[in-house]
């Protein structure tokens, strides 16, 4: 058996109108033409769907059960035609979307948020990566990537790039943690460990990255808020996100180092490749996206 979508049109039009001639005048078509697609759906499938015993067109059991599947199909149908007609109109099929960890996540949420609407087609897919690893994945193919900076707070040749405020990291500890009662002068951090969040590139899956600090002693994690809980644990010491531990260091529960470098300040861009152009989606992203980010990363 091998329905055609005009059997199932038939099929379906019929059951919902009642009688031949409603469904035929729906469908634009003569009731003797309904009558033939009907009569070819039955031989094929070796089934009686309608009860012809009555005036009004009355579907048999096997009727109602194949009009289910029937619909199913119908469904499936309309769904193509909507999501080609999207696409055709700018969608992109996917975005690609690769974000640095150290990044605030609450804009990010609320542009992936955009994406639940029933008339976003693409398929939006977000990568969360760590210092080099960003820019690997964005490489790997992503349209987007929201990254740490470059040096000197400028952009990357060959790259589209859009501020989009200051990232604070600031060197702590946790109260208790023997560091932190270091004066400057006498502070060693070489004695303690250095909590890393881990470089998420490949290249350092076997290598490890040397620390920002040059220290022997090391912990790697695999994200922020790992080392959050590691350093308020007393584990080591180590630099985060302001944003990440504004409670903590209000409560006291963290401390910000008496070191000579104990605040670094990042310029978190969004990436995107000049030659692409903007389809909908990314777009839809961006818009969503940039309004709150500057005041959010900005907060310590």
């Amino acid at each position: 058996m091998d329905p055609t979508l005009l059997q199932l049109e038939a099929l379906d039009a019929i059951a919902r109108c009642g009688s031949f001639g409603a469904a035929a005048a729906e469908l634009n078509r003569v009731p003797s033409a309904l009558s033939y697609l009907i009569k070819n759906l039955e031989l094929e499938a070796g089934l009686s769907l309608f009860d012809r015993t009555h005036r009004r067109a009355t579907l048999t059991p096997t009727g109602r059960r194949l009009l289910e599947q029937a619909r199913l199909v119908l469904k499936e149908r309309d769904g193509l035609t909507a999501l080609a007609s999207e696409l055709r109109s700018g969608w992109e099929p996917e975005l690609r979307v690769v974000v640095d960890g150290a990044l605030p996540l609450a804009p990010v949420i609320r542009a992936i948020r955009a994406f639940a609407e029933p008339e976003v087609p693409t398929f939006l897919r977000l990568d969360v990566e760590y210092q080099e690893g960003v820019l690997h994945r964005f490489e790997q193919g992503a349209e987007l990537a929201l990254v740490l900076g470059f040096e000197g707070g400028g952009g990357e040749e060959g790259l589209h790039c859009t501020p989009l405020g200051e990232l604070v990291l600031l060197l702590v500890a946790a109260s208790d943690h023997p560091i932190a009662s270091s004066k400057r002068e006498d502070l060693d951090q070489h004695n303690h460990v250095e909590l890393l969040v881990r470089d998420s590139a490949p290249a350092f899956e076997v290598d490890r990255k040397p620390s920002f600090m040059g220290n022997r002693n090391v912990m790697f994690l695999s994200d922020f808020q790992t080392k959050k809980t590691a350093l308020l644990g007393g584990a080591g010491y180590g630099w985060m996100p302001a944003h990440l531990i504004a409670d903590s260091l209000a409560t006291g529960a963290l401390v910000h180092l008496e070191q000579e470098v104990n605040r670094w300040t990042y310029f978190p861009q969004l990436v995107r490749r000049p030659d692409q152009p903007l389809g909908r989606a990314a777009q839809l992203f961006i818009a969503n996206l940039c309004l709150p980010f500057e005041a959010l990363v900005a907060t310590e």
